[in-house]
């Protein structure tokens, strides 16, 4: 049925061109500016770091609802549902979850504590400008937490953004959304926008049978103010951002919760509220100096259950983050220094327990940057934080960057991560389960973590194209780490790690133009991830982290008619094997058999846009061949034994959907 729903949405596209193709020709007439676009998946070759440029064009290959489905055509991200029945989504980069990559909006911290939980669904697509990606350790710049890499996302500007810009988007599992911004410059010196998002999940799906919902409903509302003031001196920026989510879930017959002791049940509401500033002092007869001042703040509310246990959390937090930067004699040796404020007050109870800590971490950092044009780069870091609970932390970072040749980069990096756990908001899909949570030891909330890289990047032509190979190795070894146990069918266990702790990290992206406006990605990924884990009787078992893919091919094409009138993506991803961790009570695993591989698996998405003068159409597919893992839950008939667990995910939870949208812009 869906792959005849597919086939003829995709015959109607065809169809269309045809009968658009008069159009076409007088819209090619109309058009006399040149357009420079730029690549999808670009690397930046004249970035420090190991960095890719994703911009709106590469964002537009897909529906790229919210931040967490922007990576469906990148190499480096892996994006999966932390459970069957919350439908939160969590990355991975270098092997390793999304807690060890530093995620900001516009270099100001955003998904972290407590929004770490839904913080990727939360922040919608359309409001996305461009995303830096960067692997490895950071600028000290930036602060202490990129352990992995960092994604940077850059929202639409103010000054720079349409009039008026519409999106919607409907699909064929029930979700709609409407995404609404408008801009307004008084003058040449100040301006505002503000955006807008709903969405809704609003059937009840349940395409494997098991009596539980495949994705939880939900009612989504972001509302987005921001204003800008520049001239020649000063550049500010200041806005506030108010969110507001219900999310309900578990069997398909609950409704309410007041019916959660009889039927299994999941809710969730979430309110937030940010406001932001950044003021930069600028110094027009001194480029390369500079002064500025970046101040958040954010308020975050969360009460949730998961049958009948209960959680509630509130977080108050304020950043700040004071740089300066200048140089020595010139430009080939330039520095930064700054300080950086940090304050968490967090308040959490769980079922009949109570969890209170306030954080308080002031910073000062220095970085020098020794530069041989067109030749060398060397960027060397120090800051110093000092943690009111975990003492003094130092933090040294060295990149290089060295053009071996005209066509040939080598990037090399070093350094040392670290960050403060919390535990229920990052575990929050193991909630979903009925084993006991066991804390072993005395607890160390402090991870820290050494990571080490070497990027080559190859620009060549082939023929008369343009084409670039990307190899990167990055090795993370963790001194300090929070591990969490699923080894025991009956418990999840949380434990300072006892031994080792390690993530190796390999791939290769080649990308291609073979011919005018088709563009070819290929990518390969391997990762070894392993620790040491504690037995029952305290013994040390190494064992590899569980739900993760060790291999991971990616293959994307795209074309475009001239000026973009039809654009056509298709993306497919194989994923490996992946070790399940022991699960005896359940149908997954037999007594006799606690190391099982769940199967590799491959899916395919595409879509076709075509675009008009002021708004375009886009079709699309994702999981054309729907494949589905089989039983995501476990012991799904009797939700409250022993042996019911919902954070056993390996794979996807829902088949083949179809979607469509429109987008309307007015310059």
């Amino acid at each position: 049925m869906y792959k005849l729903l597919i086939l003829l949405c995709f015959s109607t596209l065809l169809q269309a061109q045809q009968v658009v193709r008069k159009d076409s020709i007088e819209r090619d007439t109309e058009l006399k500016e040149f357009r420079i676009v730029a690549n999808p998946g670009q690397k930046d070759d004249n970035a420090i770091l190991s960095t890719e440029i994703m911009t709106i064009k590469t964002l537009g290959k897909a529906a790229c609802c919210n931040l967490s489905e922007s990576f469906e055509t990148n190499a480096s991200v892996s994006v999966s549902y932390a459970d069957a029945v919350t439908g939160s989504k969590q990355i991975q980069m270098l092997g390793l979850s999304g807690n060890y990559v530093q995620t900001n909006v516009e270099n100001i911290p955003s998904i972290r504590g407590l929004k770490s939980t839904y913080g990727l669904n939360y922040l919608p697509g359309t409001w996305i400008k461009s995303i830096d990606l960067a692997k490895g350790t950071i600028s000290v710049v930036n602060g202490y937490e990129s352990m992995t890499g960092a994604i940077n996302v850059e929202l639409a500007k103010p000054d720079t953004s349409e009039v008026y810009y519409l999106n919607t988007y409907t699909n064929s599992q029930g979700r709609f959304e409407v995404n609404q911004q408008g801009a307004h410059r008084f003058n040449s010196r100040l301006s505002t926008g503000v955006f807008t998002h709903y969405s809704q999940q609003a059937a009840r799906l349940d395409g494997n049978g098991d009596g539980f919902l495949d994705l939880p409903l939900f009612n989504l509302m972001n509302v987005l103010n921001r204003w800008k003031y520049a001239t020649d001196r000063w550049m500010i920026q200041w806005g506030a951002n108010y969110l507001n989510e219900d999310r309900l879930g578990g069997q398909k017959s609950f409704t309410s919760e007041a019916d959660r002791s009889q039927i299994y049940g999941f809710g969730s509401k979430t309110e937030r509220l940010e406001t932001f500033a950044k003021i930069a002092r600028l110094f027009p007869n001194k480029p390369y100096q500079g002064l500025a001042l970046i101040v958040s703040t954010a308020n975050h509310a969360n009460d949730s259950y998961f049958s009948t246990k209960n959680y509630t959390g509130r977080e108050q937090s304020v950043y700040g983050n004071l740089i300066f930067q200048s140089i020595i004699g010139n430009t080939n040796h330039t520095w930064k220094t700054g300080a950086s404020f940090l304050l968490d007050s967090y308040q959490e109870s769980y079922i009949d327990s109570a969890y209170a800590r306030t954080e308080i971490v002031p910073g000062v950092y220095g970085e020098y940057t020794w530069t041989i044009p067109t030749k060398l780069t060397v960027v060397l870091g120090q800051r110093v934080d000092f943690h009111n609970q975990l003492g003094t932390q130092w933090v040294p970072r060295l990149h290089v960057k060295w053009d071996v040749a005209p066509d040939w980069i080598v990037r090399l990096s070093a350094g040392k991560g670290w960050r403060r756990v919390n535990p229920l908001a990052e575990n929050m899909g193991y909630l979903i389960n009925n084993r006991a949570l066991k804390l072993v030891g005395n607890l160390n909330p402090l991870e820290v973590s050494w990571n080490y890289g070497i990027t080559l990047t190859k620009n060549m032509n082939i023929g008369s194209r343009k084409a670039n190979l990307v190899i990167d190795a990055f090795q993370t070894d963790f001194t300090h780490q929070w591990m969490v146990d699923m080894e025991s069918a009956s418990s999840v266990r949380f434990y300072s790690s006892p031994g080792a702790s390690y993530s190796t990290s390999l791939q290769a992206e080649f990308n291609y133009s073979p011919f005018k406006r088709f563009e070819f990605k290929a990518a390969y990924r391997f990762q070894d991830v392993q620790a040491d884990y504690l037995t029952e009787s305290g013994a040390l078992n190494r064992l590899s982290k569980p739900f993760l893919n060790r291999d991971r091919v990616l293959v994307n094409l795209a074309y475009a008619t001239p000026y973009e009138i039809w654009k056509y993506d298709l993306t497919w991803q194989w994923n490996g094997t992946r070790r399940i961790p022991d699960a005896t009570v359940g149908h997954l695993h037999t007594a006799s058999s606690s190391e099982v591989q769940a199967p590799a698996f491959s899916t395919v998405n595409a879509q076709v846009t075509r675009q008009f003068k002021k708004w375009e159409l886009y079709l699309g597919v994702e999981n054309l061949f729907n494949f589905t893992q089989a039983n995501p839950i476990m012991s799904a008939k009797d939700p409250f034994a022993m042996g019911f667990d919902a954070s056993m995910v390996w794979g996807p939870i829902v088949g083949t959907m179809v979607y469509t949208g429109i987008r309307f812009k007015i310059n």
